[in-house]
């Protein structure tokens, strides 16, 4: 990975800075001695590849193509930073070269390629493509293109093109919708039984093993057999060899199976992810890229890293904390679906060293070998695994009965993102539980046809682009702080308990973290915890309290959570009866930060608890000049 560094700045701190010079980040585009270009691709998703133009057409265009290249995948905002999407736009790049290499005369340089080459590949990639896909893919050639230096080597009429291209966003758009109501029950239905045999199989094989280890003279010869295999697999983590017996042929089946009885095997991937999706709202990326790193909050959720790639590069890594539920749901809530999943991989995790909560064992019979079998991060090499789904839902009877079922996991995303919006009544900004509202709409809900029906006319483009700006004012404002609000998870009597570890967490004086858990620090929404030094005046603090939600003094617990959700009622109440970018403008930063920033930080149950005893009323009186516009 490049290295990036990092610092906090402060009141009296300066901004960290390059030891020596200006920072230059290290060359990833090489040509080794035999002539071929290569490109290091390091992602920010922890994955790694050596791309390499040996064997392509067009050798004259190799060094600018892959100086570009190594641009166009540098890990910054608005590049493919990511293996998949590197993958993706190299064999964009291939295909492109390919093309050229049939034409009767091809361009034997950057500098010789011209508008007219471009048009026809795109005219020959329409033939098979819709148009969507088809201006997706020039435009990551035109992006990829557009890197070349110095610019002056890319002929004018290529830059002319590339400017005319229509935006993919205006390209015509095929929707694949949700899943109606009966066919997702069914799916959900199916994956948590496949999800329940799977852990009675692994906890068959958890209580034979204690059995062995603890009386084994009282087990049968089968099972005892069984259990010494268990007993070395627990060890070790290896899986022994088994032969079909009467015979010198390789028993692949049974040893399978038995490394089911401790490990996941990839055939468990599938449901797991499946009940993945529908438990905790996130698409299948996230789902996949789940850490094994996590801690409990009073018994009652966990908290997580998650990977979110759709809200762009520069929110990629959030904390999230899920309900657990009860015993009975942990297959129906977040918190207890993710618990679930990592307790069937502990085991497994200790010898594939895993960092995501996945690891399962592979069968490593390979040309007559039977010693490669390992424990491995499914996900660690590519999110592209291959899984099954189909074949999976093909053994499921109620899904196998329905005629032309296929199983996709957006569509499950979709169906899943539709329901919850439709239980908040529709109201968009409501309904984001793992994405934010212009990626909920813009990937997930806005082709559905059953969506459309009562979802038209919540967002428009002009809301969109005041949304966008709201957010970016947003960010931009948290980016002095470490890009956050302080926010105290969990029940004040549990932070009060411990005072030492919240004040470690929020990096503030334990007299201070005191004061706010007591409230004697309250303001209208938040805690100050120095109302003295703030951002927005000298001497005390005399701007709107809206200004709290991105302030570096503010900090948010439990307690604060009643008047947060009415003042939500009162901004959804002026939502509609004011302009839009108005709104956005006055309203926009208080409105991200409570839904984005402080509430997923609590369990369903403590919102619905502040839902319940939050005051009636209007509270934006509450607030000394609360019209004030917050951006130009």
């Amino acid at each position: 990975m490049v290295p990036v560094m990092t610092g906090h700045t402060a009141s009296g701190r300066t901004a960290a800075l390059p030891a020596e010079g200006i920072y230059e980040p290290p060359h990833r585009a090489r040509q080794r001695s035999d002539g071929t270009w290569t490109v290091d691709f390091q992602g920010r998703d922890g994955r790694s590849r050596l791309y390499s133009f040996e064997g392509l057409p067009l050798p004259g265009m190799h060094a600018d193509l892959a100086e570009a290249f190594a641009r166009r995948t540098s890990g910054h905002i608005d590049t493919a930073s990511t293996l998949a999407s590197a993958n993706n736009l190299w064999q964009k790049l291939v295909r492109l070269l390919r093309f050229l290499d049939q034409l009767p005369r091809p361009p034997q340089d950057v500098s010789r390629l011209t508008a007219s080459h471009l048009k026809r590949y795109r005219l020959h990639r329409r033939t098979t493509m819709k148009l969507r896909s088809t201006v997706i893919e020039m435009r990551d050639l035109f992006n990829l293109i557009g890197a070349v230096q110095p610019p002056e080597r890319v002929r004018p009429d290529v830059h002319e093109l590339r400017a005319e291209t229509v935006p993919v966003d205006r390209a015509d758009r095929e929707g694949v919708p949700g899943y109606d109501e009966e066919t997702f029950l069914k799916i959900w239905a199916a994956a948590r039984r496949s999800a329940v045999s799977i852990a009675q199989r692994i906890r068959a094989g958890e209580d034979l093993l204690a059995r062995y280890q603890q009386q084994p003279e009282d087990l049968s010869e089968k099972d005892r057999t069984t259990g010494q295999h268990l007993a070395e697999m627990a060890r070790t983590g290896r899986v022994p060899p088994l032969m079909v017996p009467g015979t010198q042929t390789w028993d692949f089946r049974g040893r399978l199976e038995l490394a089911g009885s401790l490990f996941l095997t990839l055939a468990d991937l599938a449901p797991l992810v499946v009940l993945g999706v529908v438990a905790t709202g996130c698409n299948g990326e996230t789902v996949k890229e789940l850490r094994a790193a996590h801690r409990i909050v009073g018994g009652r959720a966990v908290v997580v890293d998650a990977i979110k790639r759709r809200r762009g590069s520069e929110k990629w890594f959030e904390e999230v904390t899920w309900d657990i539920g009860k015993d009975s749901e942990r297959l129906r809530t977040a918190g207890g679906y993710y618990l679930f999943v990592e307790r069937l991989t502990r085991r497994a995790r200790q010898f594939s060293h895993a960092e995501r909560i996945w690891s399962v064992w592979v069968n490593g019979y390979k040309n007559g070998k039977a010693d490669t079998a390992r424990h491995i991060d499914p996900f660690a090499a590519s999110l592209g695994r291959g899984i099954d789904l189909n074949d999976w839902a093909q053994a499921q009877p109620e899904l196998a009965a329905i005629k032309g079922f296929e199983l996709n996991l957006n569509r499950l995303k979709t169906t899943s993102d539709q329901r919850y919006t439709r239980e908040t009544g529709s109201h968009l900004p409501s309904s984001t539980r793992t994405n934010t509202q212009d990626v909920l709409f813009a990937n997930y809900l806005k082709d559905d046809p059953l969506v459309q029906e009562w979802a038209a006319g919540v967002v428009s483009e002009a809301i969109a682009d005041a949304e966008e700006t709201a957010r970016a004012v947003h960010r931009r404002a948290l980016a002095g702080h470490e890009g956050q609000i302080r926010v105290v998870p969990g029940p004040v009597e549990q932070a009060r308990a411990d005072l030492d570890g919240t004040a470690r967490r929020t990096g503030l004086p334990v007299v201070t973290v005191q004061e706010v858990l007591d409230g004697r620090k309250d303001t209208a929404f938040m805690s100050c915890t120095d109302d003295r030094s703030g951002p927005f005046n000298d001497g005390p603090c005399s701007t709107s309290f809206l200004n709290c939600f991105f302030c570096r003094n503010a900090i948010s617990t439990q307690a604060h959570l009643p008047d947060q959700l009415a003042l939500l009622d009162e901004l959804a109440a002026l939502w509609e009866r004011m302009d839009k970018d108005r709104w956005w403008r006055l309203f926009g930063q208080a409105w991200l930060a409570i839904n984005e920033d402080i509430l997923p930080k609590f369990t369903p149950q403590e919102r619905a608890e502040a839902e319940r005893i939050k005051p009636a009323g209007t509270v934006l009186s509450l607030l000394e000049g609360p019209a004030e516009e917050l951006w130009d």
